[in-house]
Parts: C-alpha cells; structure tokens; sequence
C-alpha cells in the first residue's frame, strides 16, 4: 500500500492544502498531528512518504535531517522532508520559493528600495527578509520591543527597529505581515495602519484567510496594490511536489489553482433591498454549489429568542444593528458559505469590511413594486420608496457584482453561479 503524503504539526484545523495538492499534482494528502516528543519517532518512521513541517516543529525537524538543501542550511529550518534512494533524510524549505512567486506577483520593480517586514524575527518573517534581499531590496525587520529575539539564518544581521521607531523608516516601498495578526478567527485586525508611509507602493501579508486582511483592506482604501498569503501557500506547494515527485508545476498553473481555490473559499454574501428574496436565493445557490447557507436574521433570531422586527419594535433600531453587526463579525470571518444578509446591513458602515474581508458581494436587484413590506417595521414605517433612495447607492457601492432577480429563486441562483464562475465545493 503507498505510504501518503502530508504535513507535521502538533494541532492542524481546517487547512486548504489537501485540496491545493489534490488540484496540483492528484495527491493524496493528510494531517499529521504529533506531540514534540513524538517527533523525532515520526519522521525516521515509515508512515510518510513526503512530509510538509509547520510549526512550532520547523526548527526542530532540520536538526533530524542528515542533509540539507542549500536553502534550508541557509534559513535555519525545513518545510519539507524526503528520502533519497538510501533511506536519508533531506531537509529542505520550499517557503523560499513560494514567498519570491507571492511578492513577484505584485509586477512591480522594487529593487534598491526599502522593505518592512512585521515579524521579521520570526520563522516566516525570517524567510521573507532573505528573500528580499535576494530580490535586491533592502529589509528592516519591525519588532514589538528590542527584546523580541534574533532573526533566525541568513537573517540574523539585518537591520531592525521596533514600533516606536518606525518614523525613521517611512520611506519604505514595501510593508510584509509576517506575523498572524488579521489570521482567521481574528480578523479583520490589523498588525499596523498604513498612515504616514507616504512612498509605500504596496503590502503583502503571508496570512491567506480571510483572504483580505485588515492591512490588505487599509491599503486597497489607499489605492495601493495588496496580495494576500494564498499565492505562496499554493507556490511552496508546487516546490513540495517537485521534491516529492520530481514534477515542475507551471506559474500559470500555480496562479490557476489559486484563483480556483479563492473562489472556492470566498463567501457569497448576498445584499438587497428588504423583500428582494435574499433567503430563498441564498438557499438555492447553497444547494447548487454545495456550500452551508447561513442567514443573518436567522441567525439574529435564534440569539435574541425574538423574531428581528419584534426585536426592532421593543429596543429600537440602534440596537438592532449593534446585534447583526456582532452576529455578521462572527459568520462572516468563515470560509466557503453563501450569506444572506438582512436588507438594512448596510446601514452601518462598519459592516462593509466584516463582508469584503472574505465575500464576493452579490446585489439582487429586484424591481420596487415586486417588494412587499410585511413583517417589515423599517419598511412599514420609511416606506419601500424611501428605503430605496437611501440604501440603492449603498447596495451598489458595495456589490462587487449585481445579479438581477429572476422568475423563480433557483432561476436566480443559477445566474449568480454563472455570473461568479463559481464551481460546486469540493469535498476536504
């Protein structure tokens, strides 16, 4: 029987790297959990056949080896292990590649210019600050104190300051989050706002879920470029493969699993007038597309023991929003649902990047006199005409796409589909 292929680590939740191998290369991929001090046992066992290392066993595994890549002997740590013909252990670390694909994709000429990578002492931080240098930059690693630690490897001389004295560093071209901050659950904050950093041309965070991050989401509101962490999880993948296999794996076909694994794990949040028959659609599109569909006044509803326009009615509006903004904070961060959100969402600001952070955003445009108020006190009491013309700009103005309604709800679902190019969900 072959023997699989997987990664190490001591506790492994949901993560996107069985689907991104299965898509690469038809590799069976699985999750190996193990205590420190089961380790050692592990990787000179038999139960693997290649094997990704993450952390906290990166350093650890690279002292087992009995050799190492030029790169890995060069960072300090591995990624990935593999046996030659004669049973020995190489070491090697293929997040070198996939951060050069990460920050390659930007397409812009950064060389000679400045760098701050958040984190930059850390295992990843450590790997972005060589790469860098290597793509000719000039690097500074940005700690919380001056007694965070050392850079790790080819890393552990490069210049470095700490929050305090970032002024002296403004004039950096590129800022990297090499730290979790902004990492599902937490989300969508921030390792550091991008106020002052006046020649900054763009940011990359390593974090890849959500997929748009806090600091991703701070600089799109700047005009400026920014790339999240899936690129790079689906480049050091392909390097795995090639070790594991032998097999190179395009740049196109790198960015192509990408984009399909993005797809695949956005969010479809659907916004519409009340009435615009978000339930019913979103329901449909779940069906379709093998997705769970989580409605935002159901949800409400199951938390306030009430239904929301009784809610409304016996606490007032304000407090309504306070309640679905904690309740979208909470669905919203997730993965690969469809979510129908409750007409006033928009209300509140707020909400916007709750939704952006990991949503496609779909309006459902439906005609005004189709729209029924009942049930509906905002809609009984504003008006259906009136609600219109405050919330239509808004609806828009968030939509990444806008999807008119159709006969029926399934006919609607199915033009959503097609509009977003959206496959059904894989089975993980």
């Amino acid at each position: 029987m072959a023997r699989p292929y997987g990664v190490l680590g001591k506790t492994l939740g949901h993560s996107y790297t069985p689907v991104i191998y299965r898509e690469l290369a038809g590799l069976d991929y699985v999750r190996f959990e193990r205590d420190e001090a089961d380790v050692d046992a592990f990787i000179h066992g038999d139960a693997w056949e290649g094997v990704n290392v993450t952390i906290p066993y990166k350093k650890l595994v690279a002292t087992m080896m009995d050799e190492l890549t030029p790169v890995a002997r060069r960072l300090g740590n591995v990624n990935t292990v593999t046996r030659d013909a004669a049973g020995r252990l190489i070491g090697d670390n293929t997040d070198y590649y996939g951060f050069k694909v990460l920050v390659e994709s930007l397409g812009l000429d950064l060389a000679g210019k400045r760098a701050l990578v958040f984190g930059g002492h850390g295992g990843a931080g450590s790997t972005s600050m060589v790469v860098l240098e290597d793509l000719g930059m000039q690097p500074v690693a940005v700690c919380r104190s001056r007694s965070d630690g050392h850079a790790a490897g080819a890393a552990a001389h490069a210049p470095s300051v700490t929050y305090d004295d970032l002024d002296r560093v403004r004039d950096a071209a590129l800022i990297v989050n090499a730290t979790p901050v902004g990492m599902f659950p937490h989300c969508p904050a921030q390792v550091h706002d991008l106020e002052g950093f006046t020649q900054l041309e763009a940011v990359v965070d390593i974090v890849y879920n959500p997929a748009r991050t806090g600091i991703m989401m701070d600089a799109q509101r700047r005009g400026i470029p920014a790339v999240g962490g899936l690129i790079m999880l689906v480049a050091q993948a392909a390097g795995a493969v090639k070790r594991y296999t032998g097999e190179d794996i395009s740049l196109e076909r790198i960015m192509a699993v990408t984009d399909s694994l993005s797809r695949q794990e956005l969010n479809i949040a659907l916004i519409g007038m009340p009435g615009s028959g978000k339930t019913r659609v979103g329901a449909e599109l779940a069906r379709l597309l093998g997705r769970d569909h989580v409605d935002i006044d159901h949800v409400l509803e199951e938390r306030l023991q009430m239904s929301c326009g009784d809610y409304i009615t016996a606490f007032g509006e304000a407090a309504f929003r306070n309640e679905e903004t904690r309740a979208l904070a909470d669905v919203a961060a997730r993965s690969g649902l469809v979510i129908s959100c409750g007409g006033g969402v928009v209300t509140r600001e707020r909400n916007y990047p709750l939704l952006h952070q990991n949503s496609q955003i779909v309006m459902l445009d439906r005609a005004l006199e189709e729209l029924s108020s009942a049930g509906r006190p905002l809609s009984q009491r504003e008006g259906i005409a009136r609600l219109a013309e405050q919330r239509m700009p808004v609806y828009r103005a968030w939509a990444d796409a806008i999807a008119p309604v159709l006969g029926s709800p399934m006919e609607t679902a199915a033009s959503i589909q097609n509009l977003l190019g959206c496959a059904a969900h894989p089975s993980r």
